[in-house]
């Protein structure tokens, strides 16, 4: 049979041309397509890992956040909170420097404290009023009362930041703060005492 002789079913017999520059697909061996996988493999595997990371910052950070804003309720031993979670009635052994408030120790208002909140102010939802705006309108509501003067305690504000702000926090505090010495009780009860020495 001739070699350009078509076949029974009727087709001529095709040969592969390449053109310059071109050649024949190159079929991996065993061992290099098992390579090929086990690479793949480790790819996958890497990514799987750094998902699982990430996932696992994002739960820890999750967590921490929603810690830090929960109510603290009632103080019975000291502790650690973060200012967001203070409301009325809780002491603090200290106040923090001026600037942004994070995490502050509280106490039992029968321990020895130079502050306890004394109000809180809410304020109205919408786009962030800046910091001295939101300052001013919760100072407008946070007065001492005759007997908190008369004892030597003075206002402190606090109100949100604006990255608070951003996650949704509108509150501003109010705190009766004694510059000197220490008290004991609580405006809130009605007991306060100065510590004496």
């Amino acid at each position: 049979m001739s070699e350009h002789a078509p076949r029974q079913d009727g087709y001529y017999p095709q040969e592969a041309y390449y053109a310059p520059g071109w050649q024949a697909p190159h079929r991996p061996s065993p061992e290099e397509q098992d390579r090929r996988r086990r690479r793949t493999r480790r790819m996958l595997l890497a990514g799987a890992a750094v998902l699982g990371v990430i996932t696992l910052v994002a739960a820890v950070l999750g967590a921490r956040y929603a810690l830090a804003v929960r109510p603290l309720g009632e103080v019975d031993s000291p502790t650690t909170a973060h200012a967001r979670q203070l409301d009325r009635g809780h002491c603090l052994p200290a106040l923090p420097a001026d600037g942004a408030v994070g995490e502050v120790d509280v106490v039992p208002c029968g321990e020895a404290h130079v502050a306890e909140v004394v109000g809180t102010h809410p304020l109205p939802d919408g786009a962030w009023p800046g910091s001295a705006e939101a300052a001013r309108s919760t100072a407008a509501t946070c007065e001492m009362e005759t007997a908190q003067r008369e004892l030597g305690f003075e206002p402190v504000v606090w109100a949100p930041t604006e990255a608070a702000w951003g996650q949704g926090y509108r509150t501003g505090l109010c705190l009766a703060h004694l510059p000197e010495g220490e008290a004991r009780g609580s405006w809130s009860t009605g007991d306060v005492t100065l510590e004496e020495g």
